[in-house]
């Protein structure tokens, strides 16, 4: 008899799975002005306050954007709270599709 067995998946496979769905989301991030979204991200601990700095000191919101998506492939659980910035700053339509994009 053969029993299968059903494991999670690794933390290195949802961080790659992960930050796929980042890069996938890179232009509707750039709707979002980070200044709204990153000082909730470091009151959640998903960022540090110098990482905040580091992304402040981008010229342009492009740099920015692609900063904190280089930053988010490197953290866990941010899913969530990038989530409820996005809600708080008006941006629903935009935490939907980062929602419907980790469903798949």
């Amino acid at each position: 008899m053969t029993t299968t067995i059903s494991c999670s998946p690794s933390l290195a496979d949802m961080r790659a799975l992960q930050a796929d769905n980042l890069d996938r989301l890179r232009d509707t991030l750039q709707q979002v002005n980070i200044r709204d979204v990153v000082p909730l991200l470091v009151a959640r601990n998903v960022l540090r306050t110098y990482e905040m700095g580091a992304l402040y000191a981008k010229n342009s919101s492009e740099e920015q954007v692609d900063a904190l998506i280089d930053l988010l492939k490197t953290k866990n659980h941010w899913v969530g709270p990038l989530t409820d910035a996005l809600i708080r700053n008006g941006k629903a339509p935009i935490a939907t599709i980062l929602l419907e994009i980790q469903k798949s």
